[in-house]
């Protein structure tokens, strides 16, 4: 009997150390998390001069092939909800860059849940329907508490939007849309990032998003014109072609 109550007592004591740990680890999530907040969401500091390496942003190295076409990416979920406060003012940003650079947006596919939001953005855009539904999937998930758990769900969802229901599907279903959304997985994974949003610039420079949101557009924007002006001075060097 004794025995039996003493092995009682430690199981109790288990059990209460676990809980212990749970709430101080619960705790840890919610602090970590509103940190981030803050730093996301807060003005920051002015730039100012020209950003740092290593303070507003890092520099990798392009993958071989890389495209020639300046281009900057944004990396971002549409269940992630900074992506979805950060939207606006990409949007309006987007808007002023330099004739000649591209900007598009490519969707991470961190499990299987958002793989599937992953593979919709691909063939939206696909099938000329993203402008239609990009903002309404936003507001579906984050002002309406709407879930996607299936293709079919999300396909109920766009159609009449563009695009109809049996179009999306057939799109969803592509190898084409795999195969950029592999694509885009890979690329996150060799920019070595970790969240969203994330910008990355002419597929050599990352942006820290921990400056604000408004200090990492700022950023961005000088780095494309250091892009553009060093372009235009490799050109210049180079001299005309005079293959042809």
């Amino acid at each position: 009997m004794a025995n039996r109550r003493a092995r009682h007592h430690v199981r109790q004591a288990e059990r209460l150390r676990r809980i212990r740990i749970g709430i101080i680890a619960a705790i840890g999530v919610v602090v970590v998390g509103f940190g981030g907040a803050a730093l996301f969401y807060g003005t920051g500091a002015d730039v100012g001069g020209e950003p740092a390496e290593g303070e507003h942003y890092r520099v990798v190295t392009p993958p071989d092939g890389a495209p020639r076409t300046l281009e900057v990416v944004e990396y971002f979920s549409y269940a992630c909800v900074h992506c979805r406060n950060f939207d606006p003012l990409i949007e309006e940003w987007r808007t002023t860059l330099p004739e000649g650079v591209r900007f598009r947006r490519a969707h991470v596919a961190f499990n299987p849940a958002i793989g599937l939001l992953a593979r919709a953005h691909v063939a939206l855009g696909l099938e000329g329907a993203l402008e239609a539904n990009h903002d309404r999937i936003f507001r579906a998930l984050h002002d309406r508490n709407r879930q996607f758990a299936t293709a079919e769900a999300l396909a109920d969802y766009v159609d009449g939007f563009g695009i109809d229901r049996e179009r999306f599907l057939t799109a969803m279903r592509s190898p084409r849309v795999a195969r950029t959304v592999a694509e885009n997985d890979q690329a996150f994974r060799d920019l070595a990032l970790v969240s969203v949003p994330s910008l990355a610039v002419a597929g050599k420079y990352v942006i820290n998003m921990d400056i604000g949101r408004k200090q990492a557009l700022e950023v961005a924007d000088r780095l494309v014109r250091a892009e553009l002006e060093s372009r235009a001075a490799e050109d210049a060097e180079s001299g005309p072609d005079e293959s042809g």
